[in-house]
């Protein structure tokens, strides 16, 4: 009979209410169904512990919270183990409602060990951010970062960036604009939404009068805050990209942002004002009643009386009867104490996964995030309810032990344990989702434990983690992430950012360009889709009949298209959407074209930052297939997808494929509704199953003319668009292996194509 009080008979040992007993903790997650009233009945009769211990903690959280929820509200659970940051965790969702319930205990005793493996150590926080504890605690936890860890230190000092803010100014305010002279001395940056209300920036006209002085009252709260923290952690100088960049100077704005990955790795300490939509919300917050603990005491042994010797998967009803049970005796063992509590607004998930959910803080949804939270060395979030500290070596956070602790140690072992017995795969997706700042940093990509192909992986997942993510201004879309680019670019074999026209750079390296990097165009960076959900119904059979009705449903231009040019469409940064790579999986790519050559001229000086409209090109020689194109004619009620809107003439039925549109698709309608011819450009072939890759292309009208100055010499005279990607899996049975094939591939001709 397991510790906690239900048998096992046949090998049945899982509880169907709270799926125990679970091993030993090793750093694995999971996620399972289940409902309040089977935990209810395994409590009562069948005497399951954890089945008392969760279901007494969700009826009191019910009783007494003030949150409008009834017992009928919480009937269906889903139970969480080990989903919360990187560290074990249970957490119960309340499906019926927003809530989600975090369990924990003060200390963890022999009993828990035994019978709840996952349950975390846990703490109470303070009722305030803006406390001298919590105060305490950030000095703390940084300290000991610089004190610990090798690679959060391992950045050689830098110069002060161009501009910064002296919060320690001989003025009434102490505060000014300050224009280094190539120092190097300590500096603190934040980073911070800057919402719709219009708050304080250096503009050409205030530049002279920033420098002498900025009023305090002028200065949002944010700011404000941000000040009064830096003072406190004894740094004179503080970043503001508002205040330290001309904002309507375009040159200086350019110039700046190319430096601002060097802005971010070389800060001693990045603040988060995590919690505030806007410039005025400010760092610090008090602890919503809503998130008090509540505590369940359970005695071990209490259930024993009720232990059946029927497995504890039986249905509510069966017989259970103990009268061949011997009496047991009075429990003896300590009573133990299981707290829980509304969960937290933890900030260390993966920003996107279908496992772990993305932070519901507003910071978490700006693009430029990405590089302030994974250049910095360390980055302390102000949250709701918490401040947490991600560094390069661990993420702590106030409701969490310390990283000293036995606790703490115990959990970084357990994942360390779990990655190197796992698949590549597999340890790649753990530390993108339980570490992500390490997974995403210089120390990791440099360590030699990712070769070629997985730091080209780790790209292509980056780009997928910001896609999810928003820009005030469509245009920063490379620039925003320029530093990471630069990053990955010093650790990339043979690197060259110079050069326009040819594959390589004129050093011989391969090259960035557009959000993709030259060496692994054809092994993967051009195989993104858009990864949007079903946008609905057919609900009429007008648009059934009506080819725009179906396209009109899916995926609207202003979803999908920015409003005004940014990239060339065979980059991700054309579409305003998120988008996802079909190798995602690291599997190889057997490439079936060839690159002849790629232009991306820069808008300004940086390389990896905006492009220069008309100055963007990519030259393939591949099997180019033309082909009539229709929008798909769907039954009443038949969900649009975003991969079966559109359907190419040259496909019959019995070829398996997926087409993602990069967008709707409508303003390639032409004035007499039809649809012009469109083209498949053979690209690859994914390993192991030998699935076709193509890209989905539209002639460019020749009357436009989307490039600027020198055009490339290569190719048919036409300029070309994409507009999808198409998969084909498979196709009609032929004699001949693979004869379908070759029937397709003979529908084509060798080309070579210009792509814009």
């Amino acid at each position: 009979m397991w510790s906690g009080g239900f048998p096992s008979i046949g090998g049945f040992s899982k509880c169907r209410g709270c799926d125990h007993p679970r091993s030993a903790y090793t750093g694995g997650y999971s996620s399972v169904r289940s409902n309040l009233g089977t935990m209810l009945t395994h409590s009562k009769f069948i005497g399951c512990d954890v089945c008392t211990i969760l279901s007494d903690g969700i009826l009191q959280f019910i009783e007494d919270n003030d949150c409008g929820i009834t017992r009928d509200d919480v009937d269906d659970l889903q139970l969480d183990f080990n989903l919360a940051a990187s560290r074990r965790s249970i957490e119960v969702v309340l499906l019926r409602t927003p809530v989600k319930l975090t369990f924990y205990a003060s200390e963890i005793t022999p009993w828990l060990t035994d019978n709840m493996p996952d349950l975390p150590v846990g703490k109470e926080v303070p009722p305030k951010t803006s406390s001298e504890e919590t105060l305490a605690w950030a000095v703390r936890e940084i300290e000991h970062c610089k004190q610990n860890h090798e690679a959060c230190n391992s950045f050689p000092p830098a110069p002060l960036p161009s501009r910064v803010l002296d919060v320690c100014a001989d003025s009434e305010s102490g505060v000014r604009l300050y224009e280094s002279q190539g120092e190097t001395s300590p500096y603190v940056a934040l980073s911070h939404c800057w919402g719709h209300q219009p708050f304080l920036r250096t503009l050409s006209g205030s530049l002279e009068k920033h420098k002498s002085e900025i009023p305090w009252s002028a200065l949002p709260r944010n700011f404000q805050d941000a000040v009064e923290f830096t003072r406190k952690m004894g740094v004179r100088y503080l970043w503001i990209d508002s205040l330290c960049i001309i904002q309507d100077d375009i040159e200086d704005w350019r110039h700046e942002a190319a430096q601002m990955g060097a802005v971010y790795r070389n800060s001693t300490l990045v603040i988060s004002a995590a919690k505030s939509e806007g410039a005025y919300g400010g760092l610090y917050a008090e602890l919503p009643e809503k998130h008090r603990t509540y505590t369940v005491t359970f005695t071990p042994g209490q259930n024993d009386d009720r232990s059946s010797s029927s497995y504890c998967n039986s249905d509510a009803g069966d017989d259970n009867d103990n009268t061949n049970n011997p009496p047991k005796e009075e429990a003896t063992e300590p009573p133990e104490k299981i707290h829980l509590r509304l969960s937290l607004s933890h900030p260390h998930r993966l920003l996107s996964t279908h496992h772990a959910p993305s932070s519901t803080l507003p910071i978490f949804s700006r693009g430029w995030i990405l590089q302030e939270r994974f250049l910095s060395p360390r980055i302390l979030h102000f949250g709701p309810e918490e401040l947490s500290l991600e560094c390069l070596s661990s993420t702590t956070c106030q409701c969490m032990p310390p990283p000293t602790s036995s606790a703490a140690t115990t959990t970084t072992t357990a994942l360390a344990a779990e990655a190197s017995a796992a698949p590549d795969w597999y340890t790649h997706m753990l530390d993108r989702t339980a570490r992500p700042k390490h997974y995403y940093s210089l120390p990791h990509w440099r360590s030699g434990a990712l070769d070629a192909t997985a730091l080209a992986l780790c790209w292509r997942r980056l780009v997928e983690d910001y896609t999810h993510l928003s820009l005030t201004c469509e245009g920063d879309v490379f620039p925003a992430v320029s530093g990471l680019a630069r990053q990955m670019g010093s650790v990339r074999p043979e690197v060259g950012l110079g050069g326009l026209d040819g594959v390589d750079g004129p050093d011989g390296g391969e090259r960035y360009v557009a959000g993709l990097w030259t060496g692994t165009l054809l092994l993967g960076d051009l195989l993104w889709r858009v990864e949007l959900p079903p946008a609905g119904y057919v609900t009429s059979p007008e648009a059934v009949d009506q080819p725009r009705g179906v396209a009109a449903i899916w995926g609207p231009e202003a979803v999908c298209r920015p409003g005004k040019w940014r990239a060339p469409s065979w980059s991700w940064g054309s579409v305003r959407a998120p988008v996802e790579f079909e190798n995602g999986d690291g599997a190889g790519v057997e490439p079936a074209c060839e690159v002849v050559g790629v232009r991306c001229e820069p808008a300004g000086e940086d390389p990896m930052g905006e492009l220069k409209e008309g100055g963007s090109w990519l030259v393939l020689k591949g099997r180019l297939i033309p082909t009539g194109m229709r929008f798909k004619k769907l039954k009443k009620r038949e969900e649009v997808e975003p991969w079966n809107a559109i359907d190419l003439d040259i496909l019959g039925t019995e070829h398996l494929r997926n087409l993602w549109a990069d967008d709707n698709c409508r303003g390639l309608v032409g004035p007499d509704g039809r649809l012009p011819t469109v083209y498949m450009l053979l690209i690859g072939r994914k390993l192991p199953m030998k699935e076709l890759y193509c890209l989905v292309l539209t002639r460019v009208p020749e009357d436009e003319s989307p490039l600027a100055g020198e055009r490339p010499v290569q190719g048919d005279g036409h300029l070309y668009r994409r507009i999808a990607l198409l998969e084909i899996c498979g196709g009609p049975p032929r004699p001949v292996e693979w004869g379908w094939l070759h029937e397709l591939l003979g529908k084509g001709e060798d080309a070579v194509v210009t792509i814009v």
